[in-house]
Formats: C-alpha cells, sequence, structure tokens
C-alpha cells in the first residue's frame, strides 16, 4: 500500500490539511513570528535516514534498516526502521530500551513529524514516539501498548520546538523487573516527514577586485565566504542592484519529492561555504551601484553583507574637443608642440585622468603611443625631424577605457633646416639681371633680398627684389646697376628666409664659384671642349672621357664663342696635362690661338694616363670660362706566353710575361697581374689565378690542368689590374691557345 493511499484512508481531510499547513515552508511559528522552515524526508521516497540508534540495554536489542529501494521499485517497499529484541536474549530489564533519534541541528528546532508506525508487543513492551526537549527530557506524544501492524500515520506539532523526535522499543516495568523478551517485539517507523525551524541566518564576508574603491569595468572577481549553523548553505548569491549578477548552488542533500525539494539529512547543507563569482560588469549602466552578497540557508534564510557602493564604468571616452597645437599650426622652427582640448563630459561614469598619443608621418613613421596622466593639455610633443606630421590623442578614463579610434588629430610643421639657393649665370641679353633660384624641403621659401657691395670691401646695398610667386617663392629676381656705378669688381650675396623662420645666405652660383661681377659688365663666354682618338675596345669612347691604347695619341679640340654663340677668334686658350700618380713627367701647361671660327685642336702626346683641363682665363671684355677636367685613360700593355702549349691533365703549364712601364715609374711592389680563361658557353673570360710582378714588371706563375678528359682548347690572357700606384688603365694581353688532352 502506498504512503498517499494510507494518508486517504487514515487521515480525515481537516486532520491532512492541518499537516500539511504545519510541515509547509514559511508557515507561522507557535509564538505567531515568521519563522524559515525547512522539510526532511527519511526513509521512504527512495531516500534514506539521518538517524542514529542507540541501545540502553548492554545487547538485548537490535536493529534494522532499510530505506532505498532500486529506483525501478515502489519507494515504499519494505521500507522499514525497526528496533527488536535480539532472539538471544531472554529477558530485559525494566526501564531499558532502544531508539532510533533524529536530532535537530544548532539553531534549529523541529516544529511538527509525521510518519508511519508499526509495533509488535509482548510482556510489557511499548512502543513510543515523542519529542526530546533542549534540556534533555524524552516526552512521548504516541504510546502502544499492543501489537498493531499496520503501516499507521502518526503526526504531531510541537510548542516549544523539539530537539529530537525518537522512536522507542521500551520495557515498561520499573527497573528491578524485567520483561520477557523469548517473543519478538519490535517497533517499526518509515516515511517521516520532519519539519524543523531554523531561526538563525547565515553570515557573510566578502573580497576581492569588485569590492576595491576604484572605478571598475571588464570582469571582476569577488570573493565570498559564508557561515550558516542551522540548516546550513544552499546558495551564494552575489547581487547588483538587487539582480542576482553571481549564483552557486552548493551540494546539498535533498530529494525532489511531490514537486518540492525535502532534506533527506537533517542538516543538508555544508555550514561553511568558500568561492569566486566572476561578475562581467559590461552589462551594468555606466556610474554607482549597490553591491550586496547574500548566503542563503536551506530554509530560506539570507544572511547578506552590507551594501557596498561600486563604480562601473565600460565605455571609454569620446574623442577630444576643440583640438588644437598652441601658437597655431604654422611651420616654426624650434621643437617641442604644446597641445590643448577640452575633455567631452563623462555624465556618471569615470572621469577622464590621462590621454595617449602618437606621431606620425611621412615615409611610414609612427612613434607608438605615448601615455601622460594629465588632462586637457600635453606638452613636448617631438617631431623626429623636419618634416610635417600629425598627432593623434585619444583619451583613458579612471577605470582604464580608452578607444583608439576615438581620436583627434592636428598637424605638426617643424623645419629646422635653412633653405638654400645660387645665383645663376647672368643672360647675354640681359647681363644686368641677378637671378636666384631658391628651394627649401619643407616649409618653402618665404622672402629673401639680394645685395652688392665692392669686392674689396664696404658696406652691403640691397637691391630692390622681387619673386615670383608671393605665395610660393621658387626665385629671386633683381637687377644691378652696372652702368651706374664705378668700375671694378662687385660681389653678391642673397639673403633667404622660409616660411620657419631659418635664415641662409647665398653667395655663390650652382658649380661653387663666387657671384663677382665687373662694372661695366663683362661679355660672357661658352669654351666647349672634347677628345678624340684610337678608341681602346675596354673603355669610354670620347667626349669628356677617352680610353685609348697604349704608346697612342689623342686630339682635344674646341671652341670659343660668346654667351650668344658668336665664334672669338684670335684668343688664348690654355690647356693643361696633369699626369697620374706615378708618371715620370710632371704638369704641362700649353697655350693655343682660336681659329676665325672659335675653333681650336691640339694634339695630346703619348704617354700614361692624365687629366686634361681646357680654360679661357678672360680679360676686360670678355669673361672667363673653362671645361674639364677631361680624363684620357691610357690601357696598360702586357706581353704574355704559355709553355708547353701542348700537354696533358695533371701537367703544369708555365706562365710568363712582362707589363710594359714606358713614361712611368714601376711601383715598388710591382703590378697585379690575373691570369683569366675563356669560357665559351658563356661568353665571358673567367679568373684562374692573380700573381705579381717584380720591379722589373716580370712575372712567373704555373698552373696544373687537373679535371680535364679529352681534348680541350683553352685560350690564356693576362690582365693588368687597376692600381692607384701606376698610372696605367687595366689592359690585357693576346690570348695564348693551350691544348690539353685527357
Amino acid at each position: 500500500m502506498t504512503t498517499r493511499t494510507i494518508l486517504r484512508r487514515r487521515l480525515p481531510a481537516a486532520l491532512l490539511l492541518t499537516l500539511l499547513a504545519l510541515v509547509g515552508f514559511g508557515a507561522l511559528s507557535a509564538d505567531g513570528a515568521a519563522a524559515a522552515r525547512y522539510t526532511v524526508a527519511q526513509c521512504g521516497w527512495h531516500v534514506g535516514h539521518d538517524a542514529g540508534w542507540f541501545d540502553t540495554s548492554a545487547g538485548k536489542f537490535v536493529r534494522s534498516s532499510y530505506c532505498q529501494t532500486p529506483p525501478s521499485a515502489d519507494g515504499f517497499d519494505g521500507v522499514h526502521l525497526t528496533s527488536e529484541t535480539r532472539g538471544s536474549a531472554r529477558t530485559v530489564g525494566g526501564t531499558r530500551f532502544a531508539r532510533w533519534r533524529w536530532q535537530a541541528p544548532p539553531g534549529t528546532g523541529i516544529v511538527t513529524v509525521h510518519g508511519h508506525r508499526w509495533q509488535i508487543l509482548r510482556d510489557n513492551f511499548q512502543h513510543r514516539i515523542g519529542s526530546v526537549a533542549a534540556s534533555g527530557g524524552f516526552t512521548p506524544f504516541a504510546e502502544f501498548k499492543t501489537t498493531d501492524t499496520v503501516r499507521r500515520d502518526f503526526n504531531r506539532a510541537f510548542s516549544p520546538h523539539a530537539a529530537a523526535i525518537e522512536s522507542r522499543l521500551l520495557c515498561a516495568r520499573p527497573d528491578d523487573k524485567v520483561c520477557d523478551a523469548s517473543g519478538r517485539s519490535l517497533a517499526g517507523v518509515r516515511a517521516l516527514t520532519i519539519t524543523l525551524d531554523d531561526s538563525s541566518r547565515p553570515t557573510s564576508s566578502i573580497s576581492g577586485d569588485l569590492t576595491g574603491p576604484g572605478w571598475l569595468r571588464g570582469t571582476r572577481s569577488l570573493s565570498f565566504s559564508d557561515r550558516d549553523a542551522g540548516s546550513g548553505l544552499r546558495y551564494a548569491q552575489t547581487s547588483i542592484d538587487g539582480a542576482i549578477r553571481g549564483h552557486t548552488e552548493l551540494a546539498c542533500s535533498k530529494a525532489l519529492i511531490a514537486g518540492q525539494w525535502r532534506a533527506t539529512r537533517m542538516q543538508p547543507c555544508p555550514v561553511a561555504a568558500g568561492g569566486t563569482h566572476s561578475i562581467p560588469t559590461a552589462v551594468l549602466s555606466d556610474g554607482t551601484h549597490r553591491l550586496r552578497h547574500c548566503g542563503v540557508d536551506f530554509a530560506g534564510n539570507s544572511g547578506c553583507t552590507a551594501d557596498r557602493v561600486i563604480k562601473v564604468d565600460n565605455n571609454p571616452p569620446a574623442a577630444p574637443e576643440n583640438l588644437a597645437v598652441t601658437g597655431g599650426d604654422q611651420w616654426r622652427r624650434d621643437n617641442g608642440f604644446d597641445l590643448t582640448w577640452t575633455d567631452p563630459g563623462q555624465g556618471s561614469g569615470a572621469p577622464i585622468v590621462a590621454h595617449r598619443y602618437r606621431v606620425t608621418g611621412p615615409g611610414g613613421f609612427e612613434s607608438g603611443p605615448v601615455l601622460h596622466y594629465r588632462t586637457g593639455s600635453t606638452g613636448g610633443v617631438m617631431a623626429p625631424g623636419a618634416g610635417e606630421y600629425r598627432v593623434h590623442v585619444w583619451l583613458l578614463d579612471a577605470a582604464g577605457n580608452e578607444n583608439q579610434a576615438a581620436t583627434a588629430s592636428v598637424t605638426l610643421r617643424f623645419d629646422d633646416l635653412p633653405p638654400s639657393g645660387y645665383f645663376t649665370e647672368p643672360t647675354f641679353g640681359h647681363p644686368e639681371v641677378l637671378r636666384v633660384p631658391v628651394a627649401d624641403a619643407h616649409s618653402g621659401p618665404r622672402t629673401g633680398v639680394i645685395a652688392y657691395r665692392r669686392q674689396n670691401g664696404g658696406s652691403w646695398r640691397n637691391l630692390p627684389t622681387s619673386t615670383d610667386n608671393p605665395e610660393k617663392v621658387r626665385e629671386l629676381v633683381a637687377r644691378f646697376p652696372g652702368d651706374d656705378v664705378e668700375p671694378g669688381s662687385y660681389e653678391f650675396r642673397a639673403w633667404i628666409v622660409d616660411r620657419a623662420g631659418n635664415q641662409s645666405l647665398v653667395t655663390t652660383r650652382a658649380n661653387g664659384s663666387a657671384m663677382i661681377l665687373r662694372a661695366p659688365r663683362r661679355t660672357a663666354t661658352e669654351l666647349s671642349a672634347g677628345m678624340s682618338g684610337p678608341v681602346s675596345r675596354s673603355g669610354p669612347a670620347g667626349g669628356p672621357a677617352l680610353r685609348i691604347p697604349y704608346g697612342r695619341t689623342a686630339l682635344v679640340k674646341g671652341r670659343l664663342a660668346d654667351s650668344g654663340g658668336g665664334a672669338l677668334a684670335s684668343q688664348p686658350v690654355r690647356i693643361t696635362e696633369t699626369p697620374a700618380l706615378g708618371a715620370r713627367a710632371g704638369v704641362s701647361v700649353t697655350t693655343v690661338t682660336t681659329g676665325e671660327d672659335g675653333h681650336f685642336s691640339f694634339d695630346l702626346r703619348r704617354g700614361t694616363s692624365r687629366r686634361v683641363s681646357v680654360e679661357f682665363r678672360g680679360g676686360e671684355r670678355y669673361s672667363g670660362s673653362s671645361v674639364g677636367p677631361l680624363e684620357l685613360e691610357v690601357a696598360g700593355s702586357v706581353r704574355f706566353r704559355a709553355r708547353p702549349r701542348r700537354l696533358k691533365t695533371g701537367q703544369r703549364v708555365r706562365l710568363r710575361g712582362r707589363v710594359r712601364s714606358g713614361w712611368a715609374r714601376r711601383p715598388d711592389r710591382g703590378s697585379l697581374v690575373a691570369i683569366q680563361y675563356f669560357e665559351k658557353a658563356a661568353g665571358r673570360w673567367r679568373p684562374v689565378l692573380v700573381t705579381r710582378a717584380d720591379r722589373g714588371g716580370r712575372f712567373r706563375a704555373g698552373y696544373r690542368f687537373r679535371y680535364i678528359t679529352g681534348r680541350a682548347r683553352i685560350r690564356l690572357r693576362a690582365v693588368l689590374l687597376d692600381s692607384q700606384y701606376f698610372p696605367y688603365a687595366s689592359g690585357h694581353s693576346k690570348p695564348v691557345l693551350v691544348r690539353v688532352r685527357g
């Protein structure tokens, strides 16, 4: 028969309703005050028991328990908790008993009990069910003196609360009498539903970075430590603004019976618990919130910490407003920029406490982020060099939020390099016009002035100077009043200022010569010259540079004209030959005269490599001009032979030769000579070895052919290598053919 059937058959409806009210979770206590209660299920519903058994007769009783049936079986099939006389015992002394006891945990008291009982009783044995007061006295509320094997209900409410419940099998005679135990006596209970009042509340303490005083962001941890003296801790809960954000359910002994969780032990849950809750603050709005942690016991009592105020901000500040360079964003020549801006409003969020900035610029330059703990301004922002850069600023709040995408940027313009310029040669038609092309790599030229004075000294006089374009200056222009000043030589300078304030003085032409003019002006001249001759196959073929074979001559020729292209006849032109280091000859100067058409020519004698300069020195009517130096390279000469010319693989060929040194001094250590062979497949000469000639120019070497199979025709030659101490360019001998048979 099931418990539900027994309840329907054995209890009147009114009594059943009363019982359910008494055992309900959160029912009123006897004194009318609200109390937290919980229900314990024992020995039935597939649930075990949490009772202690004790025998006062020194072994005259035995116990038996079977409470947890298999899940597939009926929850009450054969279930029992019994005390009975031992089969071997003949008698049991008076007042002696065995009992099952359910003890209320500290801080709790038993409010009601309901269960099934039955008994087999002989010779003054009794089955008594009662309560134990806090002082320790046992008071039965049910006494059974006759055998009744039907599982019948019993229930009781207690006021004041009971400290324990006992089911006793008792020899109900005075202690100087005995009860006959030869026949079996038994007292049994099962299907107990015990309701307890839990008046103690848990205590809680918390720590961790969620409890810190500063601003919080992201996921934060809270460490908790909860304790309880009654039913034990079932939940640890962390709430913010009343909403649970962290929840831990502890391991409790419980079972779901008829849709209600019931304890399966008198103290079902642990009395102490600790752990950590990770709270994502991103789900909270920015600003202050109230933090609370509670421990909740199985009866529903909660013990909470005092509310703590926490400050949360998970949103980075917006970009700075009104970002500007102190003093303006124009070009400047002093590095180090100060910036100011207005911090955006944060509302209820964390205040702005710091900023970062990054400088970017040409060529992919990036400074990396720089952090400063100040707001509204920053100082000492440096440009890595002259140029135009961008500085990007973003903000950080007290919670550590930042967003590099929320930036404001301004331009830094730094230029500490002076402008440059040079005087151009006056044109033939306008010799009095002075022009100075100017340039500046960064800020650009802003203004300038051209001045002049006598070459032998005196004060400078500024000329009225104009620019080609006021917005983007590229040239300074002035007119020299050469016909209005005293005859003589005058020197000129240009003072140039760029937009950053850098200044420079220019006193030379593009070729580096001083800007000096004569008054009245001399006609400018144009001199052209070049070389020609038998061309060496290994060098330049003419013009400003020419390479000729050893022992050959070359020709210098050119033309002298005025700046308008008109021929200047019967004018002296100086030709200067400067031999290379190591030549026997010294510097020679020869003067030739131009012909009717302004042309001239001069034969360069045989000799070493040299530099040739051509110059017209000018005079009262004409300005001077020059060409050069022109480079004349003379290829070195090498004689070379190999013996034997026919040999086998493994034999050694002897290589000899001599470097010719006419018109030159031989170097003390001799010249370097490379022996090369011709690689037919690549069409190129490849190195074999390098040797050094003696002071007489002779060299010797040997080479053994080791890896040739079959027959090979090998072309060899000797090559003179370039040297700064020998005044000939690289040259080579005629090839020599060697036949090798493997």
